[in-house]
């Protein structure tokens, strides 16, 4: 059974991280690469972000009668399976999952441009993400 509240915590969350997200994508990239603090900040930020995301997938998918999704990519492709979320915006997100990956494994050097010209677009695509669950939850609750 899907726990809403789980669920409703961890968009809470997921928007705070958002909006603490927000004023560093407003910084110029000179400024972002330039400060330590920023960077690091945005990193953490990107993949607290992410994780939330995957554990509300994993959650729906799981909680719906499904196989657990094999990695983090795939949680947001399955996620769209059960309508949580639209196929466009799973395809937009999977990458994020791997951006998460090379943040907190260090897989290569971070490239602090990508890190930067990515801020914009994930507060974008992760507040339609905090929007369209929010609308299942909604659909679930009638």
């Amino acid at each position: 059974m899907i726990d809403i509240e789980l669920v409703r915590r961890k968009l809470s969350r997921l928007n705070m991280y958002l909006e603490k997200l927000k004023p560093i994508s407003q910084k110029s990239l000179e400024e972002y690469k330039s400060e330590f603090y920023l960077k690091s900040s945005a990193e953490r930020l990107i993949q607290l972000i992410v994780e939330c995301a995957i554990d509300i997938n994993n959650h729906v998918v799981v909680e719906t009668n499904n196989r657990p999704p094999e990695d983090y990519s795939v949680s947001f492709i399955r996620a769209s399976d059960i309508a949580l979320i639209t196929r466009d915006l799973a395809e937009k997100l999977k990458g994020s999952a791997g951006m998460r990956n090379i943040l907190v494994h260090e897989y290569m050097d971070i490239d602090d441009e990508k890190v930067y010209n990515a801020l914009s677009l994930a507060i974008k695509d992760y507040k339609e993400y905090l929007k369209q669950v929010e609308e299942f939850l909604e659909k679930l609750e009638k």
